[in-house]
């Protein structure tokens, strides 16, 4: 059901006519519209009506008419008289990009839930998306607390933030290490719909079966040169802020989560209107940087698997860690840490098995432009320029907004994937100190005894987790 309305553009004066996609699942969704004339922003949010009729619109920096409408072609059709500009709005859907109405009169348009239902089973996404809405809202309300006090170092109080606040997933936290666990849980519910290229649940299996087989004592070594368990604790703290940071913009790119399930995506009209460059620009850039000041874990990993070593290198790196300014380091391990992040970025392996698994999605020159603001965004057509350090007139990129939320989709789904490796580690490292925890109870459904333990363990189910898998589950069933 379309709810139209009219915003005035509090520069110039021009309208738009806004064709507002009502009738969905969303209590409020915020909305970004660019002025074709003048190119101003209109911000606002549309608040959903509880039944089918229209629901509130606020725009905080524009004033809003009603729309000043005849019929024509014998009733047919509906044309706006106080119209400049057309623009489709919708909170979970992908939308044709604003145009001049007279060119929207002159061909025919459908609503974005009918464009979507070409590409996508649109009943099924949303509903989807109703979920992970849901968790969103439970995060907001009671779990991000939890978040909270990792992030602080308040790791004392982490098993009474989580009691009782994990729903399936719960189990007595009277580790630290069971309390990370109980962390990524939430994570790996609310961010499942990330994965959309693939289940989640067999993604990260396949990946710790990978893993499972790295030479233990040569971990431990890699440990010890990086700080110790102390140093892999500090790291899942700072990986925990990207998905907390994504929280906070989930609401602008969730037409983009969408998009990413599109059967065609080579349309060139489509856009977000939930969003605009300044909603997730701080995001891109803080992403790309903790992700990237922790690459040196996966890659030393792989390092171990493929050359037997954490401190020996793929051939990407011989020639460039003989430069001079590494010649007062000691080993490759530091020549790799002096490396600027986007140089560690350029020299990601796709072909090793965590730096694949990874899937860092970012662009380098996006990053730097950000930084520099060597940058244009034409909210218009939605398109982000980024143009050369030194010759300020060449273009270096050019992409579009909803490529750049997609990116964003990429980058949490990363840091899904980092915290499962971090958590390997602090397993592998701690049970020699008798601090051990079990994975999400979801990673052993189905699991046989003589099978490999989920976990990562390289041990048999029945030698490793299932003890403990059963208790909880003995627990869950209400027995004692």
């Amino acid at each position: 059901m379309v709810d139209p309305r009219i915003a005035v553009c509090p520069i110039c004066g021009s309208k738009t006519y806004l064709r507002i996609e009502n009738g969905s699942y969303l209590l409020s969704y915020p909305i970004r519209v660019s002025c074709l004339k003048c190119h101003s922003l209109i911000k606002g949010i549309y608040r959903m009506s509880a039944s089918n009729g229209a629901g509130k619109l606020y725009l905080y920096n524009a004033k809003i008419e009603e729309c000043d409408t005849i019929p024509i072609n014998n009733n047919t059709t509906i044309f706006v008289r106080n119209a400049d500009f057309v623009a489709e709005i919708s909170g979970e859907l992908p939308c044709k990009k604003a145009r001049y109405y007279k060119s929207f009169q002159t061909k025919s348009f459908s609503t974005p839930f009918m464009d979507a239902a070409k590409q996508v089973d649109v009943e099924n996404m949303i509903n989807t998306l109703k979920r992970f809405v849901q968790n969103i809202r439970e995060w907001e309300s009671y779990r991000s607390i939890s978040f909270q006090l990792l992030s602080e170092g308040s790791m004392d109080y982490l098993p009474t933030a989580l009691h009782n606040k994990m729903g399936d997933y719960d189990y007595p936290c009277d580790n630290y290490l069971k309390s990370f666990h109980c962390l990524q849980a939430v994570v790996l519910e609310q961010t499942r719909i990330l994965f959309n290229d693939c289940r989640q649940e067999d993604y990260i299996k396949n990946l710790i079966n990978q893993i499972s087989v790295i030479d233990e004592t040569k971990l431990h070594s890699f440990v010890i040169k990086i700080g110790g368990v102390d140093s892999i604790i500090s790291s899942f703290q700072k990986n925990m802020e990207v998905f907390s940071s994504f929280v906070d913009i989930y609401p602008h790119v969730l037409p983009a989560v969408t998009y990413t399930q599109y059967k065609n995506k080579e349309d060139s009209d489509i856009g977000i209107s939930t969003c605009s460059f300044t909603d997730i620009k701080t995001f891109y850039q803080d992403a790309y940087e903790a992700l990237l000041s922790l690459l040196h874990i996966p890659v030393c990993m792989d390092n171990i698997l493929f050359r037997n070593d954490y401190d020996v290198f793929g051939k990407t790196y011989i020639s460039l860690f003989k430069k001079s300014r590494y010649k007062n380091l000691n080993d490759d391990l530091d020549k790799y840490l002096a490396l600027d992040n986007g140089m560690k970025f350029e020299k990601i392996d796709p072909n090793e098995t965590l730096q694949k698994a990874l899937n860092f999605p970012a662009k380098r020159l996006l990053r730097n432009a950000i930084g520099h603001n060597n940058i244009k965004y034409n909210g218009a057509s939605q398109m982000i320029t980024v143009y050369g350090m030194k010759n300020t007139g060449e273009i270096k990129l050019s992409l579009s907004l909803l490529d750049m939320a997609i990116q964003c989709i990429g980058l949490v789904k990363s840091s899904v994937i980092m915290s499962e490796i971090l958590l390997f580690i602090m397993r592998h490292e701690l049970i020699n100190e008798g601090v051990r925890s079990i994975i999400p109870m979801q990673f052993y459904n189905n699991n046989e005894p003589n099978e490999k333990c989920p976990c990562g363990s390289n041990k048999k189910y029945k030698k490793c987790c299932k003890i403990d898998v059963e208790r909880i589950k003995h627990n869950k069933n209400g027995c004692t």
